[in-house]
């Protein structure tokens, strides 16, 4: 009997340390996985932004904060008076895991929204997206398959359709691939530049590793991107496109990335028109009067976001959003000068929206909670479980081998 129970005592013993050491080098690694069942709720602190009044322009009436103002006078006033310069705005953004999924797959839903304080349901909701991304659960990275779709909202919607919120305001498009990370970055972050993907341009910029931080009491790695003035018209066209066709909703969708004015309510005099934007009044018979001009938006942001590096969760984030009006890409750059951008912010003239949103400390908490969640679960089975199972190993063999030499 005593042969028998050394044996079992000499096999589990070995069985231990085994996969003491399995777990470290082979099983916690193959563990690091995202969950199917991942839940998240971001949102910013309301801020004072800088936002274009869709409404006030399309029934040209300027804000009262502009109302005093010569060039707000008159049956046409300049664009700027309908720039409000302290409208509060929120953002905030919810992630849930959705169907499809399976065991190397997961699907995210995650809808932004954009909205201001000062004004009830609906009539404060700016814009609004609901994407879908697949990702590889091991490494965090979306699939090379066209399955990502975005829906989207028409931002600050245009003059003709600001008057009423449009019940129906989603644009869906065909799914694409979509290529750099966005919500999650990988388990094992590296100090290194990552592509990110940008949902305003539809495209992928490396974000860039800046430092290492500590928030919480936690390792934090930094990392930092600067979008450059990108016109979205393009690339929100051709994804809309993407079906075949434009529906009235596509349409609206676009309507407010290129608006033409007179000169005059720009704000230009006659030799700031470029040639490719300006367009002669059919009803003018006057040929020193100044044409009308059309300009397209433009989108920047400065993007800061900490990554909690051992799982990948994002613990806090910053974004400087500022879309503006401009004739070109020329004009665009011109404009977002460092001089000029401060200029335009303090007083703005083309400005559609600047947005300087930071995370509110309930996100961070959250955030960091999960990112705490994830550690103390790697720290248990790579380390607490590991040496556990090797001094049990360890007493077993011994036990195992004295009762065998005793038998």
């Amino acid at each position: 009997m005593k042969k028998i129970l050394s044996y079992v005592l000499i096999v589990l013993g070995a069985a231990a340390l085994v996969l003491a050491i399995a777990l470290p080098i082979y099983v916690v690694p193959k563990g690091r996985v995202l969950p199917l069942n991942l839940v998240s709720t971001t949102g910013t602190n309301e801020v004072e932004s800088n936002l274009l009044d869709s409404a006030a322009l399309g029934q040209n009436k300027p804000l009262p904060e502009h109302a005093n103002k010569p060039e707000c006078r008159g049956k046409t006033p300049q664009f700027s008076c309908f720039i409000g310069t302290s409208t509060p705005l929120k953002s905030q953004r919810f992630t849930v895991g959705q169907e499809p999924s399976n065991k190397e797959e997961v699907t995210l839903e995650v809808g932004t929204t954009l909205f201001r304080t000062d004004r009830d349901e609906p009539r404060n909701l700016l814009n609004a997206t609901i994407e879908r991304i697949t990702l590889d659960r091991e490494t965090q990275m979306p699939v090379d398959e066209p399955v990502s779709t975005i829906d989207i909202q028409p931002s600050n919607a245009a003059p003709e359709q600001a008057a009423e919120p449009s019940e129906d305001f989603t644009s869906a498009n065909e799914p694409f691939v979509r290529s750099g990370i966005q919500y999650q970055f990988p388990m094992g972050t590296d100090r290194k530049s990552y592509p990110y993907f940008d949902y305003q341009v539809l495209q992928a910029k490396d974000i860039d590793f800046v430092e290492e931080v500590e928030q919480d009491g936690e390792k934090v790695y930094h990392f930092q991107q600067t979008v450059e003035p990108t016109e979205l018209y393009p690339n929100v066209r051709q994804m809309l496109e993407a079906d075949g066709e434009l529906s009235e909703v596509d349409k609206n969708s676009l309507s407010s990335l290129r608006l033409k004015f007179p000169a005059e309510q720009w704000g230009l005099e006659r030799d700031e028109i470029h040639e490719g934007a300006a367009s002669k009044k059919e009803s003018e018979d006057d040929e020193d009067a100044l044409p009308d001009v059309e300009m397209s938006r433009f989108y920047t942001v400065n993007r800061d976001i900490w990554v909690q590096p051992d799982t990948g969760v994002i613990v806090k984030g910053s974004e400087e959003i500022w879309q503006f009006y401009a004739q070109d890409q020329e004009e665009a750059d011109e404009i977002a000068q460092p001089e000029n951008r401060e200029e335009e912010i303090a007083n703005p003239e083309r400005t559609a929206t600047y947005f300087p949103g930071k995370w509110d400390q309930a996100s961070m908490d959250a955030q960091m909670a999960k990112a705490k969640d994830g550690l103390d679960r790697m720290q248990t089975m790579g380390t607490v479980v590991p040496w556990i199972l090797a001094i049990v190993g360890i007493i077993f063999l011994v036990l195992g081998f004295i009762l065998h030499r005793r038998s």
